[in-house]
C-alpha cells in the first residue's frame, strides 16, 4: 500500500495528514514583521524611513507623501520617487526570494484554502494562529501589494466587493456566479440564515451539485465575506446588507432583532439591556418603551413585558384575549381551560383573567360551572 492510499483510523490519508501538519508548523513559524526588517536593511536608511512611514511598518502611524516630504524638504513626487526605487531595489536583491518565499506560500495556501479570494480582515484573521499585530498586519499588506503583486491582486471596495485580496491564479468570474447564486438563495429565504443551515440550502443547489468539489463550508464563508450585498448580523446570521435584521440602523431594527433572537417575550427594560450588550451602543429604557408601543410589530402581553405580534399575539386587554380564545372554541370552556388558554398569549396573573370572567357584560356562567360569551346566548 502506498503513503497516497494508507489512511488512518480518523480518516484521510497520511499524506494529507503531513502536508496539513506542515502547514500548521508554516504558520506557526509566521513572522512577516521580521522579514520585513530584513528586506529593509537592504536599502538605505532614508529609503527604510520613507517606506516605513508611508505604509505604517513596524508599527509606525501610515503618513501622507506631503507629511514625508516635509520632513524631508522635498515635494509629494520626489518621495514617490523614492518609495518607487525602494521597493524595486527590495526585490531585485539577490536575497529577496529566499526571504520572502516562506510569507508568500502561507499567503497563498490561505488563500487557496479559502476560494482564491478573501475579505481583507479574514485574511489577516486567518494568516496568524499566535498572537498578531498592528505591525505584523501592515508588514503583510505591503509583502501583498507592492512585494508580491505579480501573485496577488487586489478586490475591492466596489458595488460588488468588499477590500479583498485575490490570487491571480483564482477564478474571479467562478467567485461572481457563486455569489450570485447565494444572494438569489437568500432572497428566497427572505430570512437572516446561520451559516449551518445556509451552507444546507446551498448544498440542495444545482448549481452546487455541478461545482460541489471547488465549493466547501469554508469556501462559501469566503465568499459571502468578501460580497458587497451580502452580511452577518451580531448573532452570526446571514442575510441581505440592506435588511435591518441584517445591518439594523435604526432603533426599532435593533428591538426587532434582540425579540428575534431571543425567541421570547421580554419586559422592555431587559431589551435595552440586550441592545446596549449586543451593539455595544447604550439604549435607553424609555426610548425602548417609546418605539415597542408605537410600532405595530410589538404586543404588550404583561406588565411592561412585550413580544412579537408574528408569534401570534394579538393586541387587545385580557378581557379581549379571553373573548378571542372562547369564539375560536365555539363551545363553553370549563375557567381553567380559560386560564391556561388566556396565559399562552399574555403574561398575567390568574387572578387577573378570573376578575375579567366577572363581566356579565361579555361572559356567562353556566350552572355546570363553564363560561361561554354573552352574545352566543343572544344568538
Amino acid at each position: 500500500m502506498s503513503i497516497n492510499d494508507a489512511t488512518s483510523a480518523g480518516g484521510g490519508s497520511i499524506l494529507d495528514k503531513v502536508i496539513a501538519s506542515k502547514e500548521d508548523q508554516e504558520k506557526r513559524d509566521f513572522d512577516p514583521s521580521e522579514v520585513i526588517n530584513q528586506l529593509l536593511k537592504t536599502i538605505s536608511d532614508k529609503e527604510a524611513d520613507v517606506l516605513r512611514r508611508r505604509f505604517g511598518l513596524g508599527g509606525k502611524a501610515k503618513e501622507t507623501l506631503e507629511a514625508i516630504g516635509n520632513s524631508y524638504n522635498v515635494t509629494r513626487e520626489r518621495v514617490r520617487q523614492i518609495e518607487n526605487l525602494a521597493v524595486k531595489k527590495i526585490k531585485e536583491h539577490s536575497s529577496f526570494v529566499n526571504m520572502v518565499k516562506p510569507v508568500e506560500h502561507v499567503v497563498l495556501t490561505v488563500l487557496e484554502e479559502n476560494g482564491g479570494i478573501m475579505n481583507e480582515a479574514h485574511l489577516l484573521e486567518e494568516l496568524f494562529t499566535v498572537g498578531r499585530s498592528k505591525s505584523d498586519d501592515q508588514a503583510v499588506l505591503f509583502m501583498i501589494s507592492e512585494l508580491f503583486d505579480f501573485r496577488f491582486t487586489k478586490v475591492g471596495p466596489n458595488a460588488k466587493f468588499e477590500k479583498s485580496w485575490q490570487a491571480k491564479t483564482a477564478d474571479l468570474d467562478f467567485v461572481i456566479k457563486t455569489i450570485e447564486m447565494l444572494i438569489d438563495l437568500i432572497k428566497e429565504e427572505d430570512q437572516p440564515m446561520e451559516l449551518t443551515v445556509l451552507y444546507n440550502r446551498v448544498k440542495e443547489r444545482e448549481f452546487y451539485k455541478l461545482n460541489a468539489e471547488n465549493l466547501n463550508r469554508q469556501i462559501i464563508t469566503s465568499y459571502l465575506q468578501v460580497s458587497k450585498k451580502i452580511a452577518v448580523n451580531p448573532f452570526g446570521e446571514y442575510g441581505l446588507r440592506s435588511w435591518g435584521s441584517v445591518m439594523p440602523r435604526r432603533m426599532n431594527d435593533k428591538i426587532y432583532l434582540v425579540l428575534k433572537k431571543m425567541g421570547k417575550p421580554m419586559h422592555f427594560v431587559d431589551i435595552a439591556k440586550q441592545v446596549s450588550e449586543v451593539f455595544n451602543k447604550e439604549a435607553y429604557p424609555p426610548t425602548v418603551h417609546n418605539e415597542l408601543i408605537l410600532n405595530k410589530h410589538y404586543v404588550l402581553v404583561g406588565r411592561g413585558i412585550y413580544a412579537l405580534k408574528e408569534w401570534g399575539y394579538k393586541k387587545g386587554v385580557v378581557a379581549d384575549v379571553i373573548i378571542d380564545v372562547m369564539r375560536k372554541r365555539g363551545n363553553p370552556m370549563q375557567r381553567d381551560e380559560i386560564v391556561d388558554a388566556v396565559l399562552k398569549e399574555r403574561i398575567v396573573k390568574k387572578n387577573t383573567i378570573h376578575l375579567a370572567l366577572t363581566n356579565r357584560e361579555t361572559f356567562i356562567k353556566l350552572s355546570d360551572g363553564r363560561f361561554t360569551l354573552k352574545e352566543s346566548i343572544s344568538e
